[in-house]
């Protein structure tokens, strides 16, 4: 008889090694790791099982690649291409799918995907409504990490509409949902920086400074990492905030000195949704500049606004 192990297109590995074990298990060890390391203080190797976790993930999809997957894959495409209707469909495409599934965490990301291009292109009543859509969505997932995104993308909606009590009341929903444990210092940092700006929305610059402070002190400790994304634009979003602050305290310098803080940050971010948030900062800050009477540095900041908008195919 044919041994089982010479069986034609099938590979058995040795028992017990890492490469049988179940994606998911590996993956929910990996995280429980970064767990405990971030627990313990340890950013570095937080850092690095962190990295750790993202390339398994990214691996994963490409070993498994599900429709609404590579519809995603093909939306992210059109995005990096300015390709915005593209775009758009190919994430109605992916949502029809997961819909169909019931995969209530997976929906929730895909509303905010389109919701977030919806704002981009300036469609805010289109965007709002998907962007509440995702909240919905994410309640009904009942994991807190992707409630807290669709707040902030909520959040978001709301500040483009000009709507500060629904930008307040998504924002104090998201600091309120993060569970206690200081592996998520990072997601509370940044909550506090979003609840700082919806409250600079209704000019409330006393519990604006005080949100700011809270989330300087986990932002400058030893359990958010300095070098993730997510905490990097956390740390643009506090600097643009602080500079509201002192403006509306009547320290233009400073907060011309703020807003040159965060663009430095934002700068070397990637992706076209990065890009869009540095022609808006430079747009905050060409107006600084003119309340300096600095007329040539407010030109220069309107300027590369405007190109960025030109190169994102955005309205001018």
């Amino acid at each position: 008889m044919t041994p089982e192990s010479n069986i034609p297109g099938e590979t058995k590995s040795p028992e017990g090694t890492e490469g049988e074990q179940p994606f998911m298990k590996r993956f929910e060890q990996t995280i429980a790791d970064y767990a405990q390391a971030a627990e313990g203080g340890n950013s570095e190797e937080a850092d690095r099982i962190a990295m750790q976790a993202l390339m398994m993930a990214a691996e994963e999809a490409q070993r498994n690649p599900t429709p609404s997957v590579i519809a995603k894959e093909e939306a992210a495409e059109c995005e990096s291409q300015s390709d915005w209707a593209g775009a758009e469909a190919a994430y109605r495409r992916a949502l029809a799918l997961e819909e169909a599934t019931l995969s209530f965490g997976l929906i929730a990301k895909t509303q905010m995907d389109l919701s977030k291009l919806l704002r981009l292109v300036g469609r805010l009543g289109e965007a709002w409504e998907f962007a509440g859509a995702a909240t919905s969505s994410a309640r009904q997932a009942k994991v807190f990490p992707v409630l807290v995104m669709a707040l902030e993308n909520q959040l978001r909606c709301a500040e483009a509409r000009g709507d500060p009590e629904a930008a307040l009341a998504a924002a104090s929903e998201a600091v309120e949902v993060i569970e206690a444990g200081r592996v998520y210092d990072s997601m509370r940092a940044r909550a506090l920086v979003n609840r700082a700006r919806s409250r600079m929305m209704s000019d409330d610059l006393e519990r604006a400074s005080l949100d700011l402070a809270s989330s300087h002190e986990l932002l400058a400790g030893p359990t958010v990492s300095k070098k993730l994304l997510g905490p990097m634009v956390a740390l643009s979003n506090w600097w643009e905030v602080k500079s509201q602050v002192l403006e509306k305290r009547g320290d233009i310098h400073g907060a011309l000195e703020a807003m040159t803080k965060a663009i430095e940050l934002t700068r070397p971010m990637e992706g076209p949704y990065a890009r869009f948030a540095l022609a808006r900062a430079l747009d905050r800050l060409g107006a600084l500049s003119l309340q300096m009477g600095d007329s040539e540095g407010a030109e220069r900041a309107g300027a590369e606004a405007k190109g960025i908008r030109q190169e994102l195919r955005l309205p001018l």
